[in-house]
């Protein structure tokens, strides 16, 4: 029975892409696996990278005319996944075994989690905010205030009350800690699901180009009785790019902004 199958989108990629499969590699080795790597139009060196890869027999190539975004490529890979165990991962992350397979045991020994990720780190040692609360306009107007407030000079107690309240979305306490623990959702760069999971909540949502594909997941398999799960005693390195947040009246920041407002609506999140 094939162990794991594990989905990479590329797009654009090439600083990262042989970083990332050459240490996927070595995280599985010995295991039953399968790569599915989906391009997203790259117009970079990206496809010339992959070409040492995508002749491997444990890889399926799926090079795509244009970009799909996030949920449709991934989706691409999910249909084709055969592993007991599905990882969906961001190319920019170096990967090692440990984390693979404290993720692995965590999900044979808990027959009730239908996903799980481990702690993810910069290369500066910084750690991410990378399990949440499901999202929420709420939430939203935190994060903005909070870094508008920042900006400013004076006003210490205003930005104090904004940054506490910011603060209760994340589970930073409990991140500190060894023990893994139960979470609202874990974001896409590293999420080790349950096959059996896919199969009851589905694929993800194609009305989302580009976040948060990965809350709706999650959200939907909650309600269905799974429990996302988050290991902060393992880890590995995710050089995190917030594209959005380079520019704030970018494209991709409206994109984004329009997926949230969909979610906000689909689940009623206020």
């Amino acid at each position: 029975m094939m162990e794991l199958s594990i989905i990479l989108i590329t797009w654009n990629s090439d600083r990262f892409v042989k970083d990332c499969l050459d240490s996927v590699w070595r995280a599985t080795e010995g295991m039953k696996r399968e790569f599915i790597l989906i391009d997203n139009n790259s117009t970079d060196t990206t496809r010339e990278l992959l070409l040492p890869y995508i002749n491997r027999p444990d890889v399926s190539f799926f090079p795509q005319t244009r970009n799909l975004g996030v949920a449709k490529a991934r989706n691409i890979g999910l249909r084709q996944a055969k592993g007991r165990f599905v990882w969906l991962l961001d190319i920019d992350t170096v990967v090692n075994r440990e984390a693979r397979e404290a993720m692995t045991e965590y999900m044979d020994t808990h027959d009730d989690c239908g996903l799980c990720g481990c702690k993810l780190v910069n290369s500066a040692g910084q750690v991410q905010d990378s399990c949440r609360r499901y999202p929420s306009f709420r939430f939203k107007m935190y994060n903005v205030l909070s870094s508008l407030l920042k900006k400013c000079k004076g006003a210490d107690w205003m930005k104090s009350r904004i940054e506490r309240l910011n603060e209760s979305q994340f589970y930073h306490r409990q991140m500190k800690l060894s023990d893994a623990f139960e979470v609202e959702y874990i974001i896409g760069a590293c999420q080790f699901i349950r096959k059996k999971a896919i199969e009851q909540v589905g694929l993800l949502d194609e009305h989302i180009f580009y976040g948060p594909e990965d809350a709706d997941f999650c959200l939907r398999a909650g309600i269905l009785g799974w429990k996302v799960c988050y290991l902060p005693s393992v880890s590995f390195i995710h050089e995190y790019q917030q594209i959005t947040s380079k520019r704030l009246f970018s494209r991709m920041s409206w994109v984004h902004m329009k997926a949230l407002f969909y979610f906000f609506w689909k689940h009623k999140r206020i």
